[in-house]
């Protein structure tokens, strides 16, 4: 966020922000049931630009216009990303900071702050995943694109 923008600025550039991806949304939405879902979030979000707009005018004395964009963007295109992820997971997955650096090993202080959070127990989602895979005999994830990049995180 801008620090130089006023708290109504920033709440109607916020609220026109979720204007324009729910209509994202709902314009790339193949299927009809999802898209009146998308379309009455966009609805609701209109009315709180609609709100945003009417404060701005009221404590800050200025027309929203003046802030903007006369038009929205061209929508988002929203594509698959299963790859890049993927990528991400091989090559990043092991990653964590150290200062304004990035390090490879768990170091101390990372070590340290886990055992404040979860008192030496395994965490919760690793519980629920464990829980998973004995109801069920397998791995939670559907895994269209082959195995986990990360050996270690397969299903054994």
């Amino acid at each position: 966020m801008d620090p130089g923008e006023t708290w109504w600025e920033q709440l109607v550039n916020h609220e026109y922000n979720e204007c324009y991806l729910y209509y994202s949304f709902m314009e790339q939405e193949s299927d009809p049931k999802v898209k009146a879902v998308w379309e009455l979030h966009l609805n609701m979000e209109l009315e709180h630009l609609h709100i945003a707009c009417d404060l701005m005018r009221r404590h800050d004395g200025r027309e929203p216009q003046e802030v903007l964009a006369p038009e929205l963007p061209d929508v988002l295109t929203f594509e698959p990303n299963k790859q890049y992820l993927r990528h991400l997971l091989d090559t990043q997955m092991d990653l964590t900071t150290l200062g304004a650096g990035y390090v490879r090993e768990a170091h101390e202080r990372f070590e340290k702050m886990q055992e404040q959070i979860h008192g030496g127990e395994e965490p919760p989602s690793d519980r629920v995943m464990a829980e998973h895979d004995e109801m069920f005999g397998r791995e939670y994830r559907v895994q269209f694109e082959g195995e986990h990049p990360d050996p270690a995180m397969r299903e054994k």
